[in-house]
């Protein structure tokens, strides 16, 4: 089971586009801590002696906090349910983060009833 999350590659500016904006994403399992720069920014800390990567900056120093709730919740939500993962989000909004399946399944069948029709 991997769980893959967003981050932010390269700081920006609030006006930079969505475009231009560059993204990539890091194992959960590498994550050592998450915390709040005062300042908008979310930063995970990764298992590496510091090493960092900034997950989110918010429009709102207060709306941080959310962000990084709602992230810690997407992740255990799909820790319970197994599988593999990809977590993203538009980098500003904690109402933003979703996950998918990956690689994506057709539809949402439980595995065992997918063993089953492997013997049929």
């Amino acid at each position: 089971m991997t769980i893959l999350l967003q981050v932010l590659e390269q700081s920006f500016t609030p006006t930079t586009p969505w475009e231009r904006r560059k993204f990539t994403f890091v194992n959960a399992d590498k994550i050592v801590g998450m915390r709040l720069d005062g300042q908008s920014g979310v930063w995970l800390d990764l298992s590496r002696p510091g090493e960092s990567q900034r997950l989110a900056r918010t429009l709102d120093p207060h709306e941080a906090v959310t962000f990084l709730l709602n992230t810690f919740a997407k992740i255990a939500e799909c820790e319970e349910r197994g599988g593999s993962w990809l977590i993203g989000h538009d980098g500003a909004h904690p109402e933003s983060i979703s996950a998918t399946r990956f690689p994506p399944r057709a539809s949402e069948v439980a595995d065992d009833e997918l063993l089953a029709r492997a013997w049929l």
